[in-house]
């Protein structure tokens, strides 16, 4: 029997060419896209589950609560917090400081030597996580140098043919002097779906002091993690932890607590301090792309769902012959639901084919292997094999019900008896797919509007013709180079700052009390920077003076006196002049410059006031921010001001005094726009996406439309035919067959709106600064679909009015 179906399915797929590959194509783009749309989102859901502690892992967050209207939140901890809980708390096992950080090795040929992600961790990393050793004894320390501990990768990109054990290498440090490293080991790659990526291990012994909790409360912040025992609360030991921490302190006003973040939630529930991570995704982006692949695979299943009723209907003959010959209405189920599954073979096959094509270019579209693909993982495969076959079956067992409860006298004279609930349904599906199509067509088009604010955004200073030179350790030789760089031909200015554009708020942050409600702490920036930052930056002055290197007080030299002092640092920037902005003026009341600011807090004395500009990125508001001038900026990067058009030549002469001034040293360099512009990365690949998934999810379901074109077309051919025996035009006849198709995607128009304007409105609140959503982003949206709708519509509707209305009556 079942032989018998299949030769039946292959015979009726031969048959009808055009049906069968449009449904083919149809299923086929659907599961693909569907399949690797689940495939990025299975493995952002994978990441950290790894480890075999992974269930007891917490990351620690201090949760800054001064400023009552700004609650601020840091992946980061001082650094005794862990050693000193550890010997007060017995639910703690473990901790480790640990965190990503790029380092730049002197291996292979490369004379500038090579970037290499670092999980840069001191030895209780061994304890925490589960490395898989291949060669050499890593877990034991060998003093006198940092531990290296490379990845098979690393060892068969750079060490093939030799034993790396032993070895020692340097780096090509950013500031300081170059460190020298010892290669101790040789472990399995780590895992691409951990925060914590890296190509190599990095162990460092922990510095004297970094063990202490001063009582004080001040100290270096680092990134650690905590080791719960199992059965421990972390809800219950974070409650302790805090208590403790109150009375530990002696300054009472100390204004920091911490809560424990599972390090499976690390990678997906890190948005309120995401400049803090390397690697993050984020949760909603799961939740959004998990929409769209079962839209996706939704909107195929309509169309085959619509294209096999409109197909199916006119084979009731077929239908009627069988029941006459014996057939019961379960061997006219089954026939149906085989053919479902032969079309959901074929498409699944291809569409598989497709997923190996396509699956390296998505990886690196997202920048990472997926650790979890249905080539790799044979339990997700058999899943996805289980899914689509109760998909296929869901599917088509629609069409099998319709075509099997006709009756058979009636099917024998070629008549369907489609009743208004079946009509009213397929209706149904056509609004839905339409309704998905606008809501991701005005999600796209948000979202490139609000990019393209943000890009056009007058942020106070000209982003155009501005370089930036990484920050570095200048080795006493900064002002000597950024003498020698306003020379080249094309440089209009230059200055050296602790600062860049896309790159912080600014050099340091202080708590100063808030003039405008009591007992409320504010954060202010500051950025240092030498004399010329204001021109460079083409900053205007509002009111005042800007800093004058000629005047002894407005600066110091912060670096020198902050290594040899930092009391005597802290008393200088007490009294020292700085710049504010306008938006700081009003936070902070400043309302008479000369005046010495902050009641002993270090804040400064303003001499003047610029334009406001933005320091951070647009998605957080804007805070108050001072520019102090120091005399020798020692760390630091340079931003240099070209004339239009001057791009190249100005890229040479600073290669050119580059290689004289520090030839061993990386010459590294952004355009301030693209810095700028690298901030909103995420965004710029979602939009891309909304693109294209909107391009697909039209297609589909405009082949669902084409569908529902074909069935209405088979159901009104007599009527059609008899209108124009009548006199009916074929633009009359048009203009009937198409209002009932339109009306379907103006009533998905009407759903959509509100749907699209409600999940934007959420998205865009993630934006300090933001675009308000006009009314022609949705009229435009609602035009594109009708349009569409009619495109797909006109062909199959002008040819029913077209059709000769003697064959359309002929009745056989």
């Amino acid at each position: 029997m079942i032989k018998n179906y299949f030769k039946i399915a292959v015979r009726n797929l031969q048959r009808n060419k055009a049906y069968s590959l449009i449904n083919i194509v149809g299923l086929t783009i659907g599961l693909t896209a569907c399949l690797l749309v689940s495939t990025v989102v299975l493995d952002d859901l994978s990441y950290d589950h790894q480890w075999k502690n992974a269930d007891y892992i917490y990351r620690v967050i201090s949760v800054d609560k001064s400023n009552k209207n700004a609650v601020e939140e840091v992946p980061r901890s001082f650094t005794g917090l862990g050693p000193t809980l550890k010997k007060t708390f017995p639910e703690i096992s473990g901790y480790c400081r640990m965190q990503v950080e790029k380092r730049r090795l002197k291996i292979g040929a490369n004379k500038d030597g090579v970037e290499i992600k670092a999980l840069s961790a001191e030895p209780s990393v061994w304890n925490t996580l589960d490395f898989d050793v291949v060669a050499g004894n890593p877990k034991y320390f060998v003093k006198g140098y940092k531990n290296l501990v490379i990845s098979e990768k690393i060892k068969a990109e750079y060490f093939a043919n030799t034993d790396p054990i032993g070895k020692t290498i340097t780096d090509i440090p950013e500031f300081g002097k170059p460190g020298n490293y010892m290669i101790t080991g040789v472990i399995k790659n780590i895992p691409s779906n951990t925060h914590l990526r890296a190509d190599i291990l990095e162990i460092n012994e922990p510095r004297p002091g970094d063990d202490v909790l001063e009582k004080q409360g001040y100290g270096t912040f680092a990134q650690q993690y905590f080791v719960l025992k199992p059965g421990a609360s972390a809800a219950d030991f974070t409650a302790k932890a805090n208590k403790w921490i109150k009375n530990y302190l002696t300054n009472k006003a100390f204004p920091y607590s911490i809560y424990l973040q599972p390090m499976k939630d690390v990678y997906l529930r890190s948005s309120n301090f995401s400049s803090h991570d390397d690697t993050q995704g984020d949760i909603r982006n799961v939740y959004i792309f998990s929409g769209v692949a079962i839209m996706l695979l939704l909107i195929a299943c309509i169309n085959f769902v619509n294209l096999t009723t409109a197909r199916a209907l006119k084979r009731v003959r077929e239908a009627g012959i069988r029941k006459v010959l014996g057939a019961g209405r379960r061997d006219l189920i089954m026939q149906f639901l085989f053919e479902s599954l032969l079309f959901f073979l074929i498409a699944f096959i291809a569409g598989m084919v497709l997923y190996g094509i396509f699956l390296k270019p998505v990886e690196t579209y997202i920048g990472h292997p997926l650790a979890l693909n249905l080539q790799s993982n044979a339990l997700l495969f058999a899943s996805t094999c289980g899914i689509v076959l109760i998909v296929s079956i869901l599917t088509g067992i629609y069409p099998a019900l319709l075509i099997s409860v006709q009756n058979p006298v009636s099917t024998i004279k070629g008549q369907a008896n489609v009743n208004v609930s079946s009509n009213f349904l397929r209706k149904g599906l056509v609004v839905a797919q339409f309704t998905i199509s606008v809501v991701i067509l005005i999600a796209t088009i948000i979202v490139q509007d609000q990019l393209h604010f943000i890009d056009n955004k007058d942020l106070g200073y000209d982003k155009n013709n501005l370089l930036h030179l990484e920050q570095m350790s200048w080795d006493g030789k900064a002002q000597a180079f950024k003498q020698a760089t306003l020379e080249i031909t094309g440089v209009k200015n230059a200055s050296l700052a602790n600062w860049s554009p896309g790159g912080g708020g600014g050099s340091m942050q202080l708590s100063v009390d808030d003039p405008h409600q009591k007992n409320n702490m504010l954060k202010v920036w500051y950025i240092n920077a030498d004399f010329d930052f204001v021109p460079t930056m083409q900053f205007r002055l509002q009111k005042g003076r800007l800093l004058n290197s000629k005047l002894s007080t407005d600066a110091f030299n912060a670096d020198s006196l902050m290594e040899k002092s930092m009391d005597k640092y802290e008393k200088a920037q007490l009294y020292q002049p700085v710049i504010a902005t306008n938006f700081t003026a009003r936070t902070l009341n400043i309302k008479q410059l000369n005046k010495l600011l902050g009641n002993g807090e270090g804040v400064g004395m303003p001499v003047g006031v610029i334009n406001d500009f933005n320091n951070e990125s647009l998605k957080t508001d804007m805070k108050p921010v001072f520019i102090r001038a120091s005399r020798n900026i020692e760390y630091g990067s340079l931003l240099v001001r070209t004339e239009p058009g001057a791009d190249k030549r100005v890229l040479t002469g600073l290669y050119k005094i580059w290689q004289q001034f520090f030839p061993d040293k990386v010459f590294q360099y952004n355009w301030v726009d693209d810095l700028l512009r690298d901030q909103y990365k995420t965004e710029q690949k979602l939009q891309q996406l909304f693109t294209l998934f909107s391009f697909l999810i039209l297609f589909l379901a405009s082949l669902g439309l084409f569908g529902l074109t074909i069935f209405t077309a088979e159901l009104k051919v007599k009527e059609i035919g008899i209108r124009k025996v009548l006199g009916a035009s074929v633009a009359g006849i048009t203009t009937l067959l198409s209002k009932d198709f339109i009306k379907p995607v103006l009533l998905a128009i009407i759903i959509a709106s509100p749907i699209a304007w409600y999940a934007m409105d959420k998205w865009l609140q993630n934006y300090a600064y933001r675009i308000t959503m006009p009314w022609w982003i949705f009229a435009i949206s609602g035009f594109i679909a009708v349009f569409i709708a009619l495109i797909t519509i006109s062909y199959q509707t002008i040819r029913a009015a077209l059709a000769n209305p003697v064959k359309s009556l002929r009745s056989e």
